[in-house]
């Protein structure tokens, strides 16, 4: 069954990749969708038929996509930096788990 996961995963990952390569706006359509969530609470369920923990995995889904944006702002403002990709990349990542580890910390 884990293979089976997978490669599911696996082809809606590519298949976004692919579509991008034509069209990036459909590319990130297809990403947007919150299709990983939707696997992994559909495997979360299928492994344990629990739903108290997919409903918590789902609040706290619903809560880190706001400070997960943050990710992405170094890449809306590149034009104006001329970062390199890789630049960009790490300082999107420290963004987003700062905003998230700062979430949490204010939930609690």
């Amino acid at each position: 069954m884990l293979a089976v996961k997978v490669l599911i995963s696996v082809a809606v990952l590519l298949a976004a990749v692919e579509i991008s390569k034509r069209s990036p706006f459909w590319g990130a359509f297809v990403i947007a969708l919150p299709l990983t969530s939707m696997l992994a609470m559909m495997w979360l369920y299928w492994d344990t038929r629990d739903m108290v923990r997919v409903n918590a995995f789902a609040r706290d889904i619903f809560f880190l996509v706001p400070p997960s944006l943050l990710f992405f702002l170094p890449f809306v403002f590149e034009p104006r930096s001329h970062w390199p990709f890789w630049l960009n990349f790490a300082v999107g990542v420290v963004l987003a788990v700062s905003g998230m580890l700062s979430l949490r910390f204010m939930l609690k």
